[in-house]
């Protein structure tokens, strides 16, 4: 009886270690995972490339459906573009895209496709895009900086003030006095009229920026396009900021005479300066003339 026990406990061994060893073997033998996907870097800006990445075991995704290389309209503003394929590489365990987007939120790859069993999976991780300085959709308290006395501004305020303490008392109490009476006036023309404030703030960013060189080409046209916005709105007692630029260039053609080819040459400066992958640069001279020139078509 003894002897038969101990081969019954001997033999409940054996048979132990036998479904370990099988278990050892199913959890090798079994991926880890079906696929995995990434995003380098997961938080970027308007305009920056990131990298997307869909790894996967061979054979567990078939008929991968991707956006080609190429640009990608903005659904609700189609002649804007959304994003744009700069690079794809496929190989039987990865799947890899440059990508740059136009536009700022939370956005998803349009990738499709369909694990062993025929089951359709779509991209699921989204890449952020933090919004940049001078998006129209922002107002311009949002974007610029408050209107005041800075840069060159400044150092022609400290030499009046010098000037005039330097006449003597009485004159700068007659300064003074002279000053207090324009800001009043200026105060109640702005209150008068709510877009002046929103075009002085305008002016003063683009001063700010044509006169501190290197004269970046994104921001420059940003910033020139919310001036002939509120500029508009102005004119015509109407809101501008929601217009996509072929709806601005449209109106800008048809209410200030402004010749077709012209307008349209505008246009396509102004969209490949603010959506373009590059971080192009102008100089000060061509900024200068660029904001004459609509001050100039403007005041019509």
């Amino acid at each position: 009886m003894k002897a038969e026990g101990c081969r019954r406990r001997s033999l409940d061994r054996i048979q132990f270690f036998y479904y370990i060893f099988y278990v050892f073997l199913l959890f090798f033998a079994i991926p880890t995972f079906a696929w995995k996907e990434d995003w380098e870097p997961k938080e970027v800006g308007i305009g920056d490339q990131a990298q997307y990445v869909l790894e996967f075991q061979q054979g567990e995704i078939q008929n991968p459906e991707l956006p080609s290389k190429g640009m990608y309209p903005d659904p609700e503003s189609p002649d804007l573009p959304l994003f744009e394929v700069i690079s794809s590489e496929i190989s039987d365990t990865k799947i890899k895209l440059s990508v740059a987007y136009y536009a700022s939120g939370t956005f998803y790859l349009p990738i499709v496709w369909k694990d062993k069993d025929g089951k359709e999976f779509h991209s699921e991780l989204a890449l952020t895009v933090r919004s940049s300085i001078g998006e129209k959709d922002k107002t311009p308290e949002e974007i610029l900086p408050p209107l005041e006395f800075s840069g060159k501004y400044g150092l022609k305020l400290a030499a009046i003030l010098a000037g005039l303490a330097a006449l003597g008392l009485g004159l700068f109490y007659a300064w003074y006095l002279n000053q207090t009476a324009s800001k009043r006036t200026m105060d109640a023309l702005v209150e008068a009229d709510p877009w002046i404030q929103k075009i002085l703030i305008y002016e003063s960013k683009l001063d700010e920026i044509i006169n501190t060189p290197p004269v970046f080409a994104r921001t420059f046209y940003r910033v020139l396009s919310g001036y002939i916005r509120e500029n508009m709105s102005k004119k015509m007692n109407a809101p501008f900021a929601h217009f996509t630029e072929a709806e601005l260039f449209q109106r800008i053609y048809d209410s200030f005479g402004l010749e077709e080819e012209a307008a349209k040459n505008w246009e396509n400066i102004f969209r490949k300066a603010q959506y373009s992958g590059e971080e192009l640069q102008i100089s000060s001279d061509e900024a200068s003339k660029a904001w004459d020139y609509w001050k100039e078509a403007l005041s019509k």
